[in-house]
């Protein structure tokens, strides 16, 4: 399989809100959303962009408190932390600006488990840190995310894209088996893949992944269904 991301309608939408949040000097909102079940290609997504833009990263933990997210993006971005929180969010602020890079902060659904009392002033922190930065803040969580977001309106309303990341269709299931398979997947094998992982970006990998090494070990240089038989899948849940 080819070490590259196919160009699928999530990667457009997610691109086109990047496009958005980076090219307008003068737009006061640069926050974005990013939400969708497990398996809809989001993890992918991240790695692309984040290399593509230099971004600061850091996974969301339930055991963070205001102190201990702030450390883990100074970390996150290269530095050493300094003690005071109005201190840290400086430093997270200057390397921001600095060298032009946005903040991606993963599985968001932490911030608001049962229990989580800081989980508002956390949200304000990120805000806080996308107004004295001027950078794009992008959160990242599962497909109930965006509700729950809704509901805390003052931050709701500071985000600008809000971005749905869905099963694949048919077209892209055809742009990620051209652009990843190393071997040609006919249309037959393609259809019979599809049908069977609904649509998941992660399942169609695995599959492709598995059908492009067993052609490999038959010296194939495509694929169908014919030739692939009554195989089934290993394909995860």
């Amino acid at each position: 399989m080819k070490a590259v991301t196919a160009p699928v309608k999530n990667i457009s939408r997610f691109s086109d809100a990047m496009e958005a949040v980076t090219t307008h000097a003068h737009r006061d909102e640069r926050m974005v959303l990013i939400h969708g079940a497990t398996g809809v290609g989001k993890s992918t997504a991240l790695a692309y962009f984040m290399n593509r833009f230099n971004a600061i990263y850091v996974e969301a933990s339930p055991a963070w408190s205001i102190g201990s997210m702030l450390r883990a993006i100074v970390l996150a971005a290269g530095h050493l932390p300094l003690r005071r929180a109005a201190d840290m969010e400086r430093q997270i602020v200057d390397e921001m600006m600095g060298e032009g890079r946005p903040l991606f902060i993963d599985e968001l659904d932490y911030l608001f488990l049962p229990g989580q009392q800081t989980s508002l002033r956390m949200l304000e922190a990120l805000h806080s840190i996308h107004d004295k930065s001027r950078m794009p803040v992008v959160m990242v969580g599962m497909d109930q995310i965006d509700r729950k977001l809704k509901l805390r309106e003052q931050i709701a309303r500071r985000i600008d894209q809000w971005v749905g990341f869905t099963d694949l269709d048919r077209e892209d299931a055809r742009t990620v088996a051209d652009s990843l398979s190393e071997i040609a997947i006919e249309d037959d094998l393609l259809d019979r893949l599809f049908t069977e992982t609904q649509g998941r970006m992660g399942r169609i990998r695995l599959g492709l992944a598995q059908a492009e090494r067993f052609a490999k070990s038959k010296k194939w240089d495509r694929i169908d269904l014919d030739r692939w038989g009554n195989r089934a899948w290993n394909l995860g849940r």
